[in-house]
């Protein structure tokens, strides 16, 4: 018997395909078809998973892929080193997408709920991202072995607050970016940064997006 779901993604399918080409392309990716395939497939899972386990609000597909996939994508081009830290990675945020599209990135996907995790991991093992590695820890308690190039927050709260939680991962090669909705200069101003550290808004754009992404960029 077919479910809700399984009729909704049949019906959807093309249209999805369709958005999701596009819209790669419009940020600059040549991805292969397997490459493609698996951010769809990434899309299925969250739609699956989220019945019984909190991973987005968004229910509708093409919405998925512009809030979520295309979302996590814009940021690439602000993507620093071969290790990236994915903080409170939830649905796989902008991890998995990035893990996708660029299999050469180490990627560790982060989260305190052992749920999420379990997701996590359902997706690195049926997607087959052997640069992916999944933990399931507090970033606080997070200690990892080698240098991170990048650390991504995705909708995980204030930036002073995740700045604050960063701080002992935090090396000269190391770059934070914080992905928010409005501009968020007022937030900024409110910061106390370490000597070292610049601090910098850029005004992101996501295909077929009708709202304000802005990426805040933190170099230690």
């Amino acid at each position: 018997m077919m479910t809700w779901y399984n009729c909704l993604m049949g019906s959807q399918k093309s249209s999805v395909s369709r958005l999701l080409t596009k819209g790669c392309s419009h940020l600059g990716l040549d991805l292969s078809k397997s490459q493609l395939r698996a951010l769809e497939m990434h899309i299925e899972y969250i739609a699956k998973w989220n019945q019984r386990v909190n991973l987005t609000s968004i229910l509708d597909f093409e919405q998925m892929v512009v809030r979520h996939i295309l979302d996590s994508l814009a940021i690439l081009p602000y993507v620093r080193g071969s290790r990236l830290l994915d903080i409170g990675s939830g649905g796989g945020f902008p991890g998995v997408p990035i893990a996708i599209t660029h299999t050469g990135i180490e990627i560790v996907l982060l989260d305190s709920n052992k749920k999420k995790t379990e997701f996590l991991g359902h997706v690195k093992t049926q997607l087959e991202l052997s640069n992916v590695s999944v933990i399931h820890e507090r970033i606080e308690n997070y200690r990892p072995v080698e240098t991170v190039h990048t650390l991504t927050a995705r909708a995980v709260g204030s930036i002073q607050r995740v700045l604050g939680q960063v701080q002992s991962l935090g090396h000269p090669s190391t770059r934070l970016l914080v992905m928010k909705g409005k501009n968020p200069e007022s937030e900024i101003q409110d910061l106390i940064l370490d000597r070292d550290q610049d601090i910098s808004i850029v005004e992101l754009d996501v295909p077929y997006l009708n709202a304000d992404r802005n990426l805040v960029v933190i170099e230690f």
